[in-house]
């Protein structure tokens, strides 16, 4: 599917994907290739993109929507940025 996030000011990522996760106001939602079309509000967390071949990208963002329908998802945000360069920490007991 053709994923386009947007934030008010400027374009922040487009591509294929074969997943998406954002944080919609009722809890996390997924969205698939084929999903059926959905018009939604989501709050302010992270957006994760499973790309095609497996990797994944994750982007904060901040309240907005998104759109789906014809395999196209549309992410409108008020701000966002992508968590790509940010290390996490993992402790290991």
């Amino acid at each position: 599917m053709e994923v386009n996030i947007v934030s008010a000011t400027r374009p922040v990522w487009k591509g294929e994907a074969k997943s998406v996760t954002v944080p919609a106001y009722a809890g996390g939602m997924g969205i698939l290739p084929d999903h059926e079309p959905v018009l939604t509000v989501i709050k302010e967390g992270t957006v994760i993109v499973t790309k095609p071949e497996g990797g994944k990208l994750s982007f904060e963002v901040t309240d907005g929507f998104i759109s789906f329908d014809s395999n196209k998802l549309t992410v409108v945000v008020e701000q966002a940025r992508s968590l790509e360069n940010v290390q996490r920490d993992v402790d290991i007991i």
